[in-house]
């Protein structure tokens, strides 16, 4: 529908020259009329009528044609106003026109929708890469990743989430994160080497004369921890953990060490350590921390050979099935 310019629509219409008792002239358009109180019925009654008003029949006429004005200056604004919001295009063929030359972005075996875990900016569309490209969260792969593996179901109790680690930090999207190993963990496997990129005290201990072979390949950091989970989330204890391995100090034995029983951790430090057996301490620190020298049994003074070592008497120091002092 084409609406009337004002000058088409002051040339159509046709005034009319009134003039009232008063001896004024007045002019009258068809635009007036219907403003005009008896419209319809006695025209004549309507301009002798007490309630009429010049004044008011003016601005009624004005504001009908301001309103017009309006509507039509709408109608024209209208699709520039949804052409500048409306966004362009996605998909993952518009991505790939400037993504392709990125080895990390042609693996998508996985993950092959890029819409599903990045949300453009328009900016970073139409300006060809400015703008900013929301990254996934922990939420967004767990959407995918939560139900189809029991490992992630305690995600939100893990130590990892607990410190504000994302999925991407440790996860390659496109790509894995470590791709080569260096020489320090050059026998080690991947994961390892990702997890001692952040534990740098563990990976030092490593290097220690008494440690765990992961630097050798024999043993991954997964094999003892999980990072997809909690301590708590586990009915399994520490020593539990540590007899998946060492079966030969797994208890339950008759005459218990209260250590042994507890947490190995309190005597050994699982991850590498300068003395012998992963200790703690050397002996007899290691030993001395809870028990102290009896006279009775060692002397007074306790002479060097107590001192020395005191697994050289106490052999089953784990627990014994028929000595209460633990010496085999």
């Amino acid at each position: 529908m084409r609406l009337p310019t004002p000058g088409r629509l002051h040339r159509k219409v046709r005034w009319r020259k009134i003039r009232h008792d008063n001896g004024i002239n007045t002019l009258r358009s068809p635009l007036m009329r219907q403003h005009l109180p008896g419209y319809g019925k006695d025209r004549s009654a309507a301009t002798t009528s007490p309630h009429f008003d010049e004044a008011k029949i003016g601005k009624a006429t004005m504001r009908a044609l301001i309103a017009t004005l309006f509507a039509w200056a709408m109608l024209c604004l209208a699709p520039a106003v949804c052409l500048a919001q409306e966004p362009p295009p996605l998909s993952n063929e518009t991505c790939k026109t400037c993504h392709v030359p990125y080895e990390a972005h042609k693996d998508t075996v996985y993950h092959s929708d890029c819409l599903a875990c990045h949300t453009p900016e328009t900016r970073h569309l139409t300006e060809g890469g400015s703008g900013s490209v929301k990254l996934p969260v922990s939420a967004n792969c767990l959407s995918c990743h939560q139900y189809n593996d029991h490992r992630r179901m305690n995600w939100a109790f893990a130590e990892h989430n607990k410190a504000k680690v994302e999925c991407r930090d440790c996860h390659g999207i496109h790509a894995p994160k470590i791709k080569q190993v260096n020489v320090g963990m050059w026998k080690s496997d991947r994961i390892s080497a990702l997890c001692v990129s952040c534990h740098k005290d563990v990976a030092a201990r490593f290097t220690m004369p008494s440690h765990h072979p992961v630097i050798e390949g024999a043993l991954s950091c997964v094999s003892c921890h999980d990072p997809h989970n909690s301590k708590t989330a586990t009915l399994v204890s520490k020593t539990e953990q540590c007899t998946q391995c060492h079966q030969n100090v797994r208890g339950p034995h008759v005459f218990e060490h209260p250590p042994a029983v507890e947490d190995c951790v309190i005597c050994h430090n699982p991850h590498g350590s300068p003395n012998r057996r992963l200790l703690q301490l050397a002996q007899p620190m290691q030993c001395l921390q809870c028990h102290s020298l009896a006279s009775r049994m060692h002397g007074n003074p306790p002479r060097g050979a107590q001192l020395r070592g005191c697994t050289n008497c106490h052999g089953a120091v784990h627990g014994s099935q028929s000595d209460p002092v633990l010496k085999y």
